[in-house]
C-alpha cells in the first residue's frame, strides 16, 4: 500500500529547500499498526550541499481536504496533540556537507486509534520558509478503511465519483468502471483507483470517458464497498 501514498507525501512538501543545501528526507512515509508506546522509528537526513545546514524539527497533525490534499494543522492545540504523543531526537541538528544523519521518532503514548502527524524539517535560517515532512500514519489496533463511492455525477466525458471512507483507518477505493455504446454494449472494461482516503473523510475522483460511452456501471473490487 505504501506505493499509493506517494502522490500525498509530495504535497506536504511546502517549499523547496534552496538549491545549495541539496537536502533529502527518507522515509517520507512511515505506516505502522498495532503501536505500542516506546516504539521508534527512524528517519534518514541527507544533506549534499556545500556548506553545513542547520535544521529544526517540529511536529504538527495533518488532515485531508476534499480534493484530497494534505492540510498541516499547526495551531497550538495540534501541536501540543502532536508533541504530547511523538517525540524526536534531536530536535535540533548540524548536517555537514555529504552527511547523513538518523534521528529517532519516539511514540512516547498509544492512547489513541488513529494518529496521523507530520515530522517538519526545517532549515535554521533567514530568508522565505522552507520546509519538508515526514508523514506519519499510525494506528494502535488493526482497524479498517472502509471506503465506497457516496456519490457519482457525469459531465460530458467526465465521470466524477465522490469517495467517503465511513471506517476507522485510512485506505483507497478501487473498482471497475463498465463502458457501454449506444447500442447497449460493452465496450470497455476499465479499472480505477483513487487515492489515500482518511477516516471520516471524503474525496473526488475524476475519470476521463471515452466520446462513445453512453452509459457507465460502476463495481466496487472490495466487498460490500458499493456506489
Amino acid at each position: 500500500m505504501r506505493r499509493l501514498f506517494w502522490g500525498l507525501a509530495a504535497v506536504l512538501l511546502v517549499s523547496w529547500v534552496p538549491l545549495q543545501a541539496k537536502l533529502s528526507v527518507s522515509p517520507v512515509i512511515i505506516e505502522a499498526e498495532q503501536v505500542k508506546a516506546g516504539q521508534s522509528f527512524a528517519v534518514l537526513l541527507r544533506q549534499e550541499g556545500q556548506k553545513p545546514l542547520e535544521l529544526e524539527l517540529s511536529w504538527a497533525l495533518f488532515d485531508q481536504d476534499p480534493a484530497g490534499s494534505v492540510v498541516l494543522l499547526e495551531d497550538p492545540d495540534s501541536v501540543k496533540r502532536a508533541e504530547g504523543l511523538l517525540a524526536v531526537e534531536p530536535s535540533r541538528l548540524v548536517v555537514q556537507p555529504g552527511e547523513s544523519v538518523e534521528v529517532a521518532v519516539r511514540v512516547l503514548q498509544a492512547d489513541v486509534q488513529q494518529l496521523y502527524a507530520a515530522l517538519l524539517v526545517r532549515p535554521v535560517r533567514s530568508g522565505p520558509p522552507t520546509r519538508l515532512a515526514v508523514l506519519f500514519l499510525l494506528s494502535t489496533g488493526q482497524q479498517r478503511p472502509r471506503v465506497g463511492v457516496a456519490a457519482w455525477e457525469r459531465s460530458g466525458k467526465a465521470l466524477t465519483l465522490t469517495l467517503e471512507n465511513s471506517g476507522l483507518s485510512h485506505g483507497l477505493w478501487e473498482g471497475e468502471l463498465l463502458l457501454f455504446d449506444a447500442a447497449g454494449q460493452l465496450g470497455e472494461t476499465r479499472r480505477v483507483q483513487s487515492g489515500l482516503v482518511l477516516p471520516g473523510r471524503c474525496r473526488g475522483l475524476e475519470v476521463s470517458l471515452p466520446g462513445w460511452v453512453e452509459n457507465v456501471e460502476i463495481r466496487p473490487l472490495q466487498l460490500g464497498e458499493g456506489p
